[in-house]
């Protein structure tokens, strides 16, 4: 585990709601459903509810649309997200680039952040068509230069996990220990 910088916003002490929050394929598909599994919460998915509203795949919102359309969608995803009581959320990997997001999620949830190295991404991702942002000619590069790019989002957190080397069950077990002590 690695460290974390608590989040300097004043959250209510029945925070109801975890978010997991992270660069792409560090794990937050997988172990939020199983998260919310254990804890008898709601699994909810930042980019299913974009696509639900909008009737796109991402991958068409950014191409048909432009990111702009998308990160506008994925805001009022997440505000509705935030909403939900006892609920897990899944966020989209550039959900933090935004002030406005990163205020919502410090004031409304406990936030886990999911890391993970750039080769265990790329290894992940190679050959994925779905994901807009790597469709290039040298996806590893584009991803390390992303991640540098939003590392200081991603350390401004409740909690920190590198999911390199950890089960989606030994990460669960982190975040419920984490989560009760809150």
């Amino acid at each position: 585990m690695a460290n974390s910088k608590k989040l300097n916003t004043i959250k209510s002490n029945s925070t109801k709601c975890i978010a997991l929050i992270g660069f792409m394929a560090t794990g937050k598909s997988t172990i939020g459903p199983l998260l919310a599994e254990k804890m008898g919460y709601t699994f909810v998915d930042t980019d299913a509810m974009v696509e639900a509203d909008m009737g796109m795949k991402i991958s068409d919102i950014f191409s048909e649309m432009g990111e702009d359309v998308f990160r506008n969608a994925e805001h009022e995803a997440l505000k509705k997200a935030l909403e939900m009581e006892n609920s897990v959320l899944s966020t989209g990997g550039g959900i933090i680039l935004f002030e406005r997001n990163r205020k919502l999620l410090a004031e409304k949830a406990f936030v886990v952040s999911l890391a993970a190295q750039a080769e265990t991404i790329f290894d992940r991702v190679k050959g994925d068509k779905t994901r807009p942002l790597l469709q290039c000619e040298d996806p590893l590069l584009r991803i390390k230069q992303m991640m540098s790019e939003r590392q200081p989002y991603y350390d401004t957190c409740d909690l920190k996990i590198s999911t390199d080397n950890l089960s989606a069950e030994a990460c669960c077990q982190r975040i419920i220990k984490a989560y009760q002590k809150e």
